[in-house]
């Protein structure tokens, strides 16, 4: 009679292993965590994505494509980036937005060396570590793509109010101006029957995850976290958070 012997590193054991190390890797767990499958609404998508390399601090090559996915899923127009950062995400979303869309993304100008609201320095010094959208500067997205110049806790926003479909959040880490961006951010998002998506960067890091996770808890807020990722997104719709799967 033969022996069965289970390999402790079959593929059951690997996939067990994995989600042990997904749910002490990140802060949230259970239903909140989705394969980016389960946030789209298509299964045929044809994304673009440039540049894929990616310098310390850009968005990984996988979270690139959940950012595009979600915007070219839903035929999204008007995107606003707070953080630009050297323009890698710029670009790539720019390269995803429907043919009458545009991005704007908004960035501490050069050499800034104060900001309103507590945060770490290096949230500063990012500003001057490479040259703010040089991945998009010269390519052929430069035209769909407004560099905007400011502090998001005073810069007017007022002006991008109800037009956007997705705010990406990828400025100062702190929890002041994770909160403040938020805000700004539900503000931004267009009302109407299908409202927007916020997207969150370094959700799982600094005061990203020390905002969201009382936000979640004092709000039970439907916000959702893509696995292997770092980002988090939410629908909103009216001015209000709504369940973003549960019209799909």
């Amino acid at each position: 009679m033969g022996l069965t012997i289970q390999s402790p590193f079959s593929r059951k054991a690997r996939y067990k292993l994995g989600e042990v190390h997904q749910s002490l890797q990140y802060p949230f767990h259970g239903g909140s965590y989705k394969h980016l499958h389960e946030l789209l609404k298509q299964d045929d998508l044809a994304v673009q994505l440039a540049p894929l390399r990616s310098n310390e601090h850009n968005t990984s090559e996988f979270e690139l494509l959940a950012i595009c996915s979600l915007i070219k899923d839903r035929n999204y127009s008007k995107i606003f980036e707070i953080g630009t950062y050297d323009g890698r995400t710029t670009r790539a979303m720019a390269m995803n937005i429907n043919k009458d869309g545009h991005v704007f993304t908004l960035n501490l100008p050069s050499g800034s060396n104060t900001v309103s609201l507590p945060t770490d320095r290096i949230d500063v010094g990012l500003s001057s570590k490479v040259i703010s959208g040089e991945k998009f500067v010269g390519t052929s997205q430069e035209p769909l793509i407004s560099q905007l110049w400011g502090d998001s806790a005073n810069f007017d926003f007022s002006p991008y109010y109800n037009i956007m479909d997705l705010v990406f959040i990828d400025g100062a880490h702190s929890e002041d101006y994770v909160a403040n961006d938020t805000e700004k951010a539900i503000r931004m998002i267009r009302s109407n029957e299908n409202g927007g998506l916020i997207v969150w960067h370094d959700a799982h890091l600094f005061g990203v995850k020390i905002f969201l996770t009382k936000w979640i808890r004092e709000n039970h807020y439907p916000v959702y976290f893509i696995r292997d990722t770092s980002l988090a997104v939410l629908g909103i719709k009216d001015g209000k958070p709504f369940d973003m799967l549960a019209s799909q």
